[in-house]
C-alpha cells in the first residue's frame, strides 16, 4: 500500500496529522470537505493565508449574493462612499455604520448633546456613559424621545473587484488539486500544481479563460462555484478548471506526464444554499492552448463583462425586491402603531387618512434614493 502525503509540504500523512480539508473554501459557500490530501498544519497555514486571500477578493460578490456558509455568516464589509461617508455593508444587503457618532456643542444654557447609535442597547451604553458625566442626565427619558429611522447614503457605493495574484492563485490550484486527488488522480503526478504549491517562487500553473463557456447545462443566473478535472492518458495533460460566482473562471493544467485511466470530475454548487449542482466541464486543450491561456490571450474583448451580465442583474433585482418587502412591512407595521386606532378597532376616516399618511412618509426615503439611482443628476 503506497504511502499517503501532504500535497504541500510532502510530509506524511497519519491520522493523528491527516485534516479535513474543504474542496471549495468554505469562506465562499464550500460544503465538500476531503481526506488524505493534506496535513493540519498546511491546512490551517493555506486556510490563514491563501484562502483567505481569495475570500478577501470575493468578500463584496459573498455579501451581494448572500453566500450560505456552513459556520457563521459573512462578515460586513467597510466601504467608504463617494459622499466620504463610512459605513458597513452587511449580509442580505443594506448598511450600517462603522461605529456609533458623538457631538457636543455649546448652547446659551448649556450643552447640546447629540449621539447616532446602530442598536437600542449600544444607545444605552453611550448614555450610560454620559450619565457618568452628568448626573442629572434621565436616560429614560432621552430613550423615550429617541427616534429611530433608516436612512440611504447620500454618496455612491464602488466595489474595485480585482481578481488575482498569488495568494489567492495558489488557492485556486489547491481547489482542484483537491478535486483530482478526491477523484483518484495520483498526486504525484501533478508536478506543475505541486512545484507551484510547495515553492513560493514557484510558476503559476493557470491562467483566465473567457473563449468559451466550459460549464455544460449553466444553469441561467445562478452564481455557481465549479471546479473540475480531466486526467486524459492521451494528451498526458491532467487539466482543471476553476470558477467562482460565474465570474472568476481559471483554466489549469495541473501535471504533463498522465498515463493512467481517463479521469473527469466535476464538483459545482450553488453558495446562496449550499446545493450541489449536477454539471460538467468539457477540458479539450492542447498545450499550445494552455500556453496561450496562461498569455491572457483567451480573454475577448466584452467576455469578463459578458459573464457579470450573466449573474448579476438578477442579484441586484432580488436586493431590491428584499429592501422593498422590508421597508413596506415597517411602514405598514409603523403606521398603525400611530395612528391612533386601538388594536379591533374599527377604522375610521381619520384613521385611514393618518395611516395613509405615515406609511407614505415612512417609504419616501427608499422611493427617492432608487428613483436618484435611475435618474442620476
Amino acid at each position: 500500500m503506497s504511502k499517503v502525503t501532504c500535497a504541500i509540504c510532502g510530509e506524511l500523512l497519519i491520522p493523528e496529522n491527516d485534516s479535513l480539508e474543504h474542496v471549495i473554501p468554505e469562506a465562499i459557500g464550500g460544503r465538500l470537505r476531503i481526506r488524505g490530501f493534506i496535513c493540519k498544519r498546511c491546512n490551517s497555514s493555506a486556510g490563514h493565508t491563501w484562502d483567505a486571500e481569495l475570500a478577501s477578493q470575493l468578500h463584496p460578490l459573498s455579501l451581494l449574493f448572500e453566500v450560505a456558509r456552513q459556520q457563521g455568516s459573512t462578515p460586513s464589509l467597510s466601504i467608504t462612499t463617494t459622499a466620504g461617508e463610512e459605513l458597513a455593508m452587511k449580509p442580505g444587503g443594506g448598511f450600517t455604520l462603522t461605529k456609533p457618532s458623538f457631538s457636543k456643542e455649546q448652547t446659551p444654557s448649556g450643552f447640546k448633546i447629540q449621539i447616532t447609535a446602530r442598536t437600542l442597547e449600544e444607545a444605552k451604553g453611550m448614555l450610560a456613559g454620559l450619565k457618568r458625566k452628568f448626573p442629572k442626565l434621565d436616560v429614560n427619558e432621552v430613550l423615550r424621545g429617541a427616534q429611530i429611522s433608516t436612512s440611504y447614503p447620500k454618496g455612491l457605493v464602488h466595489h474595485q473587484l480585482e481578481f488575482g495574484g498569488d495568494a489567492s492563485g495558489r488557492s485556486i490550484v489547491k481547489s482542484v488539486l483537491a478535486l483530482a486527488h478526491h477523484a483518484g488522480v495520483p498526486t504525484g503526478g501533478c508536478q506543475d500544481a505541486l512545484a507551484y504549491l510547495r515553492d513560493p517562487a514557484g510558476s503559476p500553473c493557470f491562467g483566465y479563460y473567457y473563449a468559451s463557456d466550459l460549464v455544460t447545462n449553466r444553469p441561467a443566473e445562478v452564481p455557481l462555484h465549479c471546479v473540475g478535472i480531466d486526467a486524459n492518458p492521451e494528451s498526458g495533460l491532467i487539466l482543471g478548471y476553476a470558477e467562482y460566482y460565474g465570474l472568476q473562471r481559471v483554466v489549469l493544467c495541473l501535471g504533463r506526464n498522465y498515463s493512467g485511466e481517463r479521469l473527469r470530475a466535476c464538483h459545482a454548487v450553488d453558495p446562496r444554499s449550499g446545493v450541489q449542482l449536477d454539471l460538467s466541464v468539457q477540458l479539450s486543450f492542447s498545450e499550445s492552448d494552455i500556453q496561450e491561456i496562461y498569455d491572457y490571450k483567451m480573454i475577448p474583448d466584452g467576455a469578463v463583462s459578458n459573464a457579470f451580465a450573466e449573474v448579476l442583474p438578477a442579484a441586484l433585482k432580488r436586493q431590491f425586491e428584499v429592501e422593498r418587502s422590508r421597508v413596506i412591512d415597517q411602514a405598514v407595521a409603523y403606521a398603525f402603531a400611530n395612528c391612533g386606532a386601538k388594536p379591533g378597532e374599527m377604522l375610521t376616516k381619520e384613521h385611514i387618512q393618518k395611516l395613509s399618511r405615515l406609511v407614505a412618509e415612512k417609504i419616501t426615503p427608499f422611493v427617492l434614493h432608487h428613483r436618484a439611482k435611475r435618474d442620476p443628476p
